[in-house]
């Protein structure tokens, strides 16, 4: 679904779309198109060319692996603060991933290949996207090691911190089902953690939505990984302000 977005400057919403200079874009901008995108919407498949990036708004995609037997495993979370379809940038334009919409909400779309183009020809915009590509590594790596040492609950209770923080509100309209797929975890393992978590102040639990109750009880029962993941966040975006 597209909506009007404005022709004359790089529009608000999404940290990196909004930290490239206009002029370095030149083109870029009359082509940007601003979408809603669904709950469980598959942006690109793992294997296929990534058409278009999308850079998120006050939705929320997760990257998740996947295996021959179409088994997820977690990957990282893209919200407002960077853009979904990075191969499409780097010469390589298969997904390495699902790329999954966990939170419904809006995002800007841009074809792959002139923005790969602007990518190449401006240096300001490979200093932007390469110090998110950076943050994007470490994120992933933080993850591989939370899924190798916590526990489901911890690592629940983590991602739900990230989704918040990704989408920018306090309440998510997400499905266990969808949060199964981004964890690698079944739909009624999220089910009875998410009930354990109400239980117990941290969140309250209604059909297709969850909304953040006590944050520091949820970051009482979530790992170190979340301190960690938000504060290279926060470097990024401080990184990006500055550069």
């Amino acid at each position: 679904m597209l909506l009007p977005v404005a022709k004359t400057a790089w529009p608000g919403g999404n940290l990196v779309l909004s930290a490239i200079p206009v002029e370095e874009g030149d083109g870029l901008l009359p082509q940007l198109r601003l979408v809603a995108l669904r709950g469980g919407q598959v942006l690109c498949y793992a294997g296929h060319t990534i058409g278009d990036v999308h850079f998120p708004i006050d939705s929320v995609v997760a990257k998740v692996s996947v295996d021959g037997r179409g088994a997820t495993a977690e990957g990282t979370l893209i919200g407002h603060e960077g853009l979904a379809g990075l191969n499409a940038l780097l010469g390589d334009c298969r997904a390495g991933g699902h790329a999954i919409v966990q939170i419904p909400g809006r995002a800007y779309r841009l074809a792959a290949a002139p923005l790969r183009e602007a990518f190449e020809r401006s240096a300001v915009m490979r200093r932007m996207i390469l110090r998110y590509i950076a943050f994007r590594i470490f994120q992933t790596s933080q993850i591989s090691l939370c899924i190798a040492r916590h526990s489901v609950e911890q690592r629940l209770s983590r991602w739900l911190l990230q989704a918040l923080d990704c989408a920018g509100r306090g309440e998510l309209r997400v499905t266990h089902e969808l949060i199964g797929v981004a964890l690698g975890v079944r739909r009624e393992a999220v089910t009875t953690i998410a009930l354990r978590l109400q239980a117990a102040g941290a969140i309250r639990c209604s059909r297709g939505r969850i909304t953040a109750v006590d944050r520091a009880a949820l970051g009482a029962a979530s790992c170190e990984c979340y301190a960690v993941l938000k504060r290279d966040l926060d470097l990024m975006k401080g990184d990006l302000a500055r550069l």
